[in-house]
């Protein structure tokens, strides 16, 4: 059921549309038994122990009660339509029972069992289970799936038993069923409102869940674990509405080194493999992505808390000189800059700290241990009062229940209550741990994070949330002529690939510049063409079919005078046809490539890589999703390997990096009005010098029909 459109936020007395399926006012049981151990009696129990208020109905024609439930033998034998049927049964009975579910009038259903059977027919089981649920109007969490849990409103339609927990703020939709069962269970300090194990997504996808998580007053964070995604505008729609909401959405997207299959003409298709996409479209929205579980858990928690990492440095604490300096090194790692403290701060440091500890921050603050919870408490709070102190981090292993630990809890908690920034407790190494200091520090609204690394990486995720939500609104160039758009949609619609003259034009109308140039089919039209744009020159085959000129050596650079075009234009031609395009070399610089691809799911990405042959042999390339501005393209930017380039080393020439963020732009809006006529289009390379960026050479491939 894909999402069109996000809900609107203004009206929140509507139910949502799964309000059935996620906080249903009944639900029926399909496979409730009353033996221990059975999948049957878990399901159940677990509905009536997780705080269900509604009517509660097993289905077993075997019983006649199961835990102190009247049991009936089918779904047609209730007394009611129930909003909610859990299948709990093996998947050859899944296909009768949705029948009766559907005569029954059941408006939800969640199937356990993988939906996969022996002797099958097609169209499989699994298409005619979702066929069969869409005409209904059934909205259906699965096949194989692990239910979910509605912590906010009390409802666990799931088999795995899993133990009372605080209430939370992260919503989570998951494609795995141990990621799943693993939050639920492991760690009562990971707390959520609702968490979603969606499965095959037969009928709802990630996006639904998502529109209903965000429609929910308890989520101050989504968690995402994905494999794909099956409904990218509902998927986008929902990004976009948690972006304007400023709802941060942490996610972990498992295979990401799986390669494209297509064989790609350009170099930008080659460097394109399936993750790309996911790589540009989470970049746009700001989405956090993280690479493991140890990561997910740490931004998702720091994320949901109440409170932001606002401007400024990272004020952190410790109480040991050593384990100072192995967070001072991840944080260098992570790019996370700590806070330049005033002489104001240094003092009222210095005034508390024992002889021999330096008023620096980071702060060692143990020295005998003697008036711990007067130093430590004092240090905390001049970080927390310190101007260029964004967020305030303990960094000490208080997992047992002992005194220290208290100490540390009180000084946290005063320092919490005395500022409004962001107040945080870390362990330095990551182990599971469910202590009472640790539960009381979570209730009083300051999250205690499992190790170092995982901490300084959540907190570099706390700060790209600030810095993205301080963003301008996007503000794409303005688009070329109605007139002008026509034309090259109607050039596209042509098969044949564009030659570089044809290429670079259309770059041009989009404000991506290109060197003087001509065609020339003749030796004194190539002369007298070289004449009338100027020395140096180039000299290219623009012959018909030939797609990258310097693999069949037909390219000859800085041709300095009438006598060398005309040698190279002879030696050229007599190989490769008469027809040649001359333009004038384009002045020093550092070399770009700028490309678009072609995302099944997602449309056409914008390219930007390190150009001439390194962009194959660096790696050195990200993917934007547009449409795209200057500001964002910037900040792209920022993030490549080559960037230091552009600053001039070694006698290099500088390189205009506000013309370079202005052609990324530019290609963003050629994609926007002509991305469903293009195949792949390759600059390659754009030279960025101090004047500006010009495009050197250019390939543009229609899209097949």
């Amino acid at each position: 059921m894909a999402i069109q459109n996000a809900r609107s936020v203004s009206e929140p007395d509507e139910p949502h549309r799964l309000q059935p399926l996620l906080n249903p006012r009944s639900v029926a049981v399909i496979g409730a038994s009353a033996r221990e151990g059975s999948f049957g009696n878990y399901t159940l129990s677990e509905l009536l122990v997780g705080g269900f208020k509604g009517v509660a109905y097993p289905i077993n024609p075997n019983y006649k009660e199961i835990l102190g439930q009247r049991c009936y033998p089918s779904l047609l034998d209730l007394p009611e339509a129930p909003d909610l049927a859990i299948f709990s049964i093996p998947s050859g009975g899944l296909e009768a029972t949705l029948d009766q579910a559907i005569e029954r009038g059941v408006r939800a259903a969640v199937m356990f069992a993988n939906a996969q059977v022996p002797n099958d027919q097609a169209p499989p089981l699994t298409r005619r289970l979702a066929a069969k649920a869409k005409r209904a109007g059934i909205l259906l969490c699965g096949a194989n799936c692990m239910g979910f849990h509605n912590r906010a409103e009390g409802v666990r339609a799931t088999w795995f038993p899993t133990p009372r927990a605080p209430l939370g703020n992260v919503a989570i939709v998951t494609h795995s069923g141990s990621a799943f069962t693993g939050l639920c269970s492991l760690d009562a300090r990971f707390g959520f409102n609702v968490m979603v194990s969606s499965g095959q997504e037969l009928v709802l996808t990630a996006a639904d869940y998502m529109d209903y998580m965000l429609d929910m007053e308890s989520t101050r964070a989504l968690g995402l674990f994905l494999e794909t995604v099956r409904d990218p505008l509902g998927f986008r729609a929902c990004l976009e509405r948690a972006q304007a909401s400023d709802i941060p959405v942490v996610a972990l997207k498992v295979g990401r080194t799986e390669k494209s299959a297509k064989l790609a003409i350009t170099h930008s298709g080659a460097l394109a493999g399936n993750d790309a996409a996911y790589e540009a479209l989470f970049d746009h929205y700001g989405v956090h992505r993280t690479y493991d579980f140890d990561e997910f858990a740490a931004a998702a928690s720091l994320l949901s808390a109440p409170r932001r990492f606002v401007q400024g440095g990272l004020g952190s604490l410790h109480d040991s000189g050593g384990l100072r300096g192995m967070c001072v090194d991840l944080a260098g790692d992570a790019g996370v800059r700590f806070a330049e403290i005033s002489e104001t701060t240094r003092a009222k440091l210095a005034g508390v700290l024992e002889y021999g500890l330096d008023a620096v921050n980071p702060v060692d603050a143990w020295g005998t241990g003697q008036n711990a919870d007067v130093i430590f408490g004092t240090c905390m709070r001049a970080l927390a009062d310190d101007p260029d102190c964004g967020a305030v981090v303990l960094f000490s292993d208080i997992a047992s229940d002992d005194m220290i630990a208290w100490t540390m809890v009180k000084a946290l908690k005063e320092t919490y209550d005395a500022t409004d920034k962001l107040v945080v407790s870390a362990l330095n190494w990551s182990r599971v741990t469910n202590t009472e200091p640790a539960l009381d520090l979570i209730a009083h609204g300051i999250p205690m994070l499992d190790g170092a690394n995982n901490m300084i990486r959540a907190l570099r995720h706390a700060i790209d949330h600030r810095d993205f939500q301080a963003l301008p609104p996007l503000a794409p160039p303005p688009a070329p002529p109605r007139e002008t758009i026509e034309r090259w949609r109607r050039r596209l619609d042509r098969p044949e690939a564009l030659d570089e003259a044809e290429s670079l034009a259309l770059l041009a109308d989009f404000g991506v510049a290109a060197p003087a140039h001509a065609i020339a089919t003749t030796r004194d039209a190539a002369v007298a063409a070289a004449k009338a744009i100027g020395f140096p020159v180039a000299l290219k085959t623009a012959a018909e079919g030939i797609l990258h000129k310097s693999d069949v050596g037909g390219v000859r650079l800085g041709l300095g005078d009438e006598e060398a075009v005309a040698a190279a234009y002879d030696e050229m031609a007599a190989r490769l046809g008469p027809r040649m395009l001359i333009a004038r070399m384009a002045e020093p610089g550092t070399e770009v490539a700028l490309g678009l691809v072609i995302d099944d799911q997602f449309g056409p990405l914008v390219m930007v890589a390190a150009g001439g042959i390194l962009v194959e042999l660096l790696g050195d390339r990200l993917f934007l999703l547009p449409p795209v501005d200057e500001a964002r393209a910037r900040r792209a930017l920022d993030r490549l390997q080559i960037r230091k380039l552009f600053e001039g080393v070694r006698g290099r020439p500088k390189g205009d990096v506000g013309a370079l963020a202005r052609a990324v732009a530019g290609l963003g809006s050629l994609a926007m009005h002509l991305g469903d006529r293009i195949g792949e289009l390759d600059v390659n390379p754009v030279i960025v010098g101090p004047k500006g960026v010009v495009a050197v050479d250019a390939l543009v491939v229609p899209r097949a029909k």
